[in-house]
């Protein structure tokens, strides 16, 4: 069990200093005040130096991951619930980490926890804080934090699911590209010059794998040269060119548009259901999350519902407008709205649309792997009886 020290006051005014044991930080701290100490300072000993549970950060990262922000928030919360004041609460966490300590600092300055934790967040990550801020005004700021956690949690798992279902046909593709070239840079040379030497004709089929073989050979540099160029100009082109812009519209209106409006246009749902859900307001939940879409073109196609809004018109007629939103988020919405409820009800739409597509890309995927295999495998196989071919008629000649 890891153990911890710390430091405290004492019901009679006197400092503490000691250790205890404790499965996490939030369990240390319910100890300590249960004992009439109040903990201004707890971490982890150097013999437990590897933290677990809700108390692992990267030491020295100048920035917090996405894993450490969430993490921390839902430390806090936990925390919080157990009794600590927000200031106690951080002075327990920050266990050196300067970003803390800054955040400490404004707090103890008169700031408010959103404004005080906002650093912490990307742009994007502008809805998260007006979560915190709203709980802090309602006066739950425990709930506040654990919303916040809970979208960083979905976030991170919807990114998880999307790397397990692509990386399968991503690593067939790549190994049947790393044995197409191997034969062609390594077992074709090899054989090539048995059947030159024989002065035997080599099959046509065989010259055309030679031919390649050879090009590969002599001109590899030029096409690693060029496949250097491709990459940097398309990097160029995406941070400063338009290539983003035409990216993130081909995506939404392309082939796979519903997928990515599905995932795109539920993120939204579910982020300004979650953020109503959490008492706060329709206008600025409605420009934090749209600020907090990455693809640039349904960001700018939501701008209309903002617009809607404020011209005193129902969220699910802006919703209407807005170019491939999938229809359920607009369906749910207008019930939400004849309801009362229409928070609950744009997140529920918005996690079904997320679910939905994740289920579609799993299924996409199942399927391009076989696919993959089966042209990659006749091209390999293609070659490969090219190439068997040839020994056959080296191995005839050598009998004659």
């Amino acid at each position: 069990m890891p153990v911890f020290s710390y430091r405290a006051m004492g019901a009679d005014g006197k400092a503490r200093n000691g250790q205890l044991t404790a499965n996490s930080e939030a369990e240390a701290f319910a100890r300590l005040r249960g004992e009439n100490l109040s903990p201004f300072s707890l971490k982890l000993t150097q013999a437990n130096a590897k933290p677990v549970g809700l108390t692992r950060f990267l030491p020295g990262a100048r920035r917090m991951s996405e894993a450490d922000v969430e993490a921390l928030l839902g430390s806090l919360a936990i925390l919080l619930r157990a009794g600590a004041d927000i200031r106690t609460a951080l002075n327990v966490l920050a266990d050196d980490r300067p970003e803390l300590k800054a955040v400490t600092q404004k707090i103890l300055s008169g700031a408010s926890v959103e404004l005080s934790l906002s650093p912490l967040f990307t742009a994007a990550d502008a809805h998260l804080g007006a979560l915190i801020a709203a709980g802090e005004v309602r006066g739950d700021l425990p709930s506040g934090l654990e919303a916040a956690a809970s979208v960083i949690a979905t976030r991170r798992k919807i990114r998880q699911q999307l790397f397990e279902a692509l990386s399968y046909p991503a690593f067939v593709f790549i190994t049947a590209i790393a044995a197409i070239l191997m034969i062609l840079l390594v077992v074709v040379p090899a054989i090539a010059p048995l059947l030159t030497e024989s002065e035997h004709e080599m099959p046509i089929y065989f010259q055309v794998i030679v031919w390649l073989s050879q090009a590969l050979q002599a001109s590899w540099l030029y096409l690693l040269a060029g496949l250097i160029a491709a990459v940097v100009a398309v990097v160029l082109g995406y941070v400063y060119g338009g290539l983003k812009r035409q990216i993130a519209g081909w995506l939404i209106d392309g082939p796979l548009g519903s997928i990515a409006a599905a995932l795109v246009y539920g993120g939204y749902a579910r982020s300004l259901g979650d953020m109503l859900s959490r008492g706060a307001g329709l206008a600025e939940g409605l420009r934090l999350c749209q600020r907090s879409v990455g693809n640039e073109v349904a960001r700018e196609r939501l701008e209309t519902v903002a617009l809607s809004v404020r011209q005193g018109r129902l969220v699910s007629e802006g919703l209407r407008s807005v170019k491939g939103l999938p229809r359920p988020i607009i369906k749910l919405a207008e019930v939400g709205e004849t309801s009362g409820a229409l928070g609950q009800m744009l997140a529920r739409a918005g996690e079904r649309e997320e679910a939905d597509a994740l289920q579609k890309i799993t299924r996409l995927s199942r399927l391009i792997g076989p696919l993959l295999i089966m042209a990659l495998g006749a091209m390999i196989g293609l070659i490969m009886g090219g190439v068997l071919t040839a020994l056959t008629d080296i191995g005839s000649i050598a009998g004659n």
